[in-house]
């Protein structure tokens, strides 16, 4: 399991966006946001790079950086 830490999330509805967004890369198996952390947590099989996942928020408010 890969940690981040997201950055622009105001509310639960915007962890429920980065989680869909997230989950589409491939290679992702699972994703849990945990918006009072501001936090997600991607499994996956390999690990997935983060310009794949900063690709995912293109077009968002929303940042993420490895923890």
């Amino acid at each position: 399991m890969q940690v981040y830490t997201i950055k622009g999330m105001g509310c639960t509805g915007c962890a429920t966006t980065v989680e869909q967004r997230l989950s589409k890369v491939a290679g992702v198996t699972a994703v849990k946001v945990d918006f009072n952390a501001q936090k997600a947590f991607v499994e996956s099989k390999e690990e997935v790079s983060l310009p794949a996942l900063q690709k995912a928020l293109e077009g968002t408010d929303y940042t993420i950086k490895k923890d």
